[in-house]
């Protein structure tokens, strides 16, 4: 018998599998974190302005409109030897590991931003097929728990950034980053050993992007408006976090005055919250329902941001930062399961309208942020972004009150 692990579409979770495949999602938060934590330094080293480097760090979402979109879509339409969407993990991620070790190496600003921007195409290659594995291999009264487990494994992977990351780039700049290029060439072979995808989901029709621009149309032509509401919320609760999470090391250095490590532990405070909070969350959605869950999440998120630039202490400070946490938990556990709730057979193009939704928001946020911080102050960062989680609490008053998930 062979000991590969078939996805049978039962009404049960296999946690095996799915933390499997949280595995990937783990390589992919500990990359992104560290992204996050250093690229900006890096740059900064070269450019003053907070809002060039929020452009430049910004791109890597803005190729994945387009990327992300388009793979999501294609993959949809795709059926290999090697599956639907494991053909493009296991080409993308070897690719970008390769370019992510070498971000630190600093041969100029045109050495780094040329690698920044070559990293920002293949890291967007594999990450929407990546994200949509989950709805195919889980039945959807499952997806939310399934979501916790994998972005619980995502947290640890963003933890290890936070609180190893900096102990590692103390012996070498280019330690952390060996460490996840490393990651990017073993996760994709146990991927592609250990999960066989399901050949019963049907195949679209249209290819590409025409399939993601069919699926935005039913979306927007339902009677029911949910759909419209909650991708308007995923993308301000998204413009306010991801700001949060690109220059909040940058805030910490230049406005509180503190080293970079404290920064990146502050953060990681963060990281430490929603890791807790991750598979309870989606336990929560399954008991009151997901239109709850997410608005109780954006308004603790949306008020914890809001207090940090009026906090007297670090302490205080970390301890906004956690309760954050267990906000984001909230809503990222469970915006994306809702999103795949809408369809039946168009997980990719769906998987692909949510990362349009997250992608518009980080393009639109950081620079815009990142101009208010230069020309009013580095508190802006905290008052348009928990002010961007309020305005994603109300949007979700317009989704319907009987979301999946609950009991």
């Amino acid at each position: 018998m062979s000991n590969v692990l078939t996805a049978v579409p039962r009404e049960r979770l296999n946690v095996r599998r799915t933390f499997l495949l949280g595995f990937g999602m783990f390589s992919i938060s500990l990359a992104s974190a560290l992204y996050n934590s250093y690229v900006p330094l890096f740059l900064r080293h070269y450019l003053s302005s907070v809002g060039l480097i929020g452009a430049i760090v910004a791109f890597r979402s803005l190729s994945g409109l387009v990327l992300n979109l388009y793979f999501a879509a294609r993959s949809d339409r795709t059926w290999t030897r090697q599956g639907r969407r494991m053909p493009y993990i296991v080409i993308g991620m070897p690719i970008a590991g390769l370019l992510f070790l070498m971000l630190p190496w600093q041969f100029g600003a045109l050495f780094l931003v040329t690698i920044d921007i070559i990293y920002a195409f293949a890291s967007n290659i594999f990450y929407a097929p990546t994200i949509a594995l989950m709805p195919d291999i889980t039945p959807a009264s499952r997806r939310s728990q399934a979501n916790g487990i994998i972005n619980l494994l995502a947290g640890i992977g963003a933890l290890l950034a936070f609180f190893g990351g900096p102990m590692l780039y103390r012996v070498s700049r280019d330690l952390p980053f060996l460490v996840v290029g490393a990651l990017f060439f073993v996760v994709p072979a146990l991927l592609r050993l250990g999960i066989r995808e399901p050949q019963d989901i049907p195949q679209s029709e249209t290819v590409g992007l025409v399939h993601l621009w069919r699926a935005a149309v039913e979306v927007w032509r339902n009677a029911d408006r949910t759909g419209v509401y909650l991708l308007l919320a995923i993308f301000f609760w998204t413009a306010g976090e991801s700001s949060v999470d690109a220059f909040f090391v940058t805030y910490g250095v230049y406005h509180l005055h503190v080293s970079s490590a404290t920064a990146v532990i502050t953060i990681g405070i963060f990281a430490v919250a929603y890791l807790l909070g991750a598979y309870p969350s989606g336990l929560v959605a399954g008991r009151i329902g997901r239109r709850l869950t997410l608005q109780t999440g954006a308004l603790v998120l949306g008020l914890a941001f809001l207090a940090i630039p009026f906090l007297p202490s670090l302490f205080a400070l970390r301890l906004a930062a956690f309760v954050g946490g267990l906000g984001w938990a909230l809503v990222n556990i469970n915006g994306y399961p809702w999103v795949t709730d809408l369809t039946k057979t168009k997980m990719g193009a769906y998987t692909g309208l949510y990362i349009l939704a997250t992608g518009l928001a980080t393009v639109a946020a950081e620079p815009l942020i990142g101009l208010a911080m230069d020309h009013l102050g580095y508190q802006m960062l905290f008052y348009i972004s928990g002010a961007a989680c309020l305005v994603a609490l109300g949007l979700l008053s317009g989704t319907g009150r009987q979301a999946l998930g609950a009991k």
